[in-house]
């Protein structure tokens, strides 16, 4: 299966990325099961480069670009940021991580989501008085959000996709 992951969102909403380190592992075991794995980076997260430098790495796509690759890829992988809005707008398979935002309010109909199965009593806090206030002043939305429950959540995805 060929897997698209988008690590990213806007800069100035970076409180709504599951961690680099956490993408890397699901990359990683991904990859070691035969998966391909292509990442895609916006022009403010070039600095990952190097974090994903064992993987296919696409950068700044053009709406056709990303158009083009949306028809090539079985399943993306995204926080909740414009991507995840995009490419389920183009009927992909998307899984969406969300964190401190309320995918009640901005997950698309057909799309996927995952968050913790323990999140932080202030969740979510995007948008509230309690944002940045929790756990001393660190968003903890995604905390329990372990790389094993997305990668789970992947393969029951797959499996639909390949029957």
């Amino acid at each position: 299966m060929k897997i698209l992951i988008c690590p990213g969102s806007a800069e100035n909403q970076k409180f709504k990325r599951w961690s680099t380190e956490n993408f890397i592992l699901l990359a990683t075991q991904l990859s070691n099961k035969s998966n391909e794995v292509i990442i895609l980076l916006g022009p403010e997260e070039i600095y990952l480069n190097k974090s994903f430098s064992s993987f296919k790495i696409m950068h700044s796509l053009s709406f056709s670009e990303l158009s083009k690759l949306s028809n090539d890829v079985d399943l993306v992988i995204c926080n909740d940021s414009f991507l995840m809005h995009y490419f389920s707008f183009l009927n992909n398979n998307v899984l969406a991580i969300y964190g401190p935002t309320n995918p009640n309010r901005t997950l698309p109909p057909n799309c996927n989501k995952i968050c913790s199965n323990n999140p932080s009593i202030y969740m979510p806090c995007w948008g509230s008085q309690q944002y940045g206030r929790c756990d001393k002043g660190k968003c903890s939305c995604f905390k329990n959000l372990e790389v094993d429950n997305v990668l789970d959540k992947t393969y029951d995805l797959l499996n639909i996709i390949e029957k």
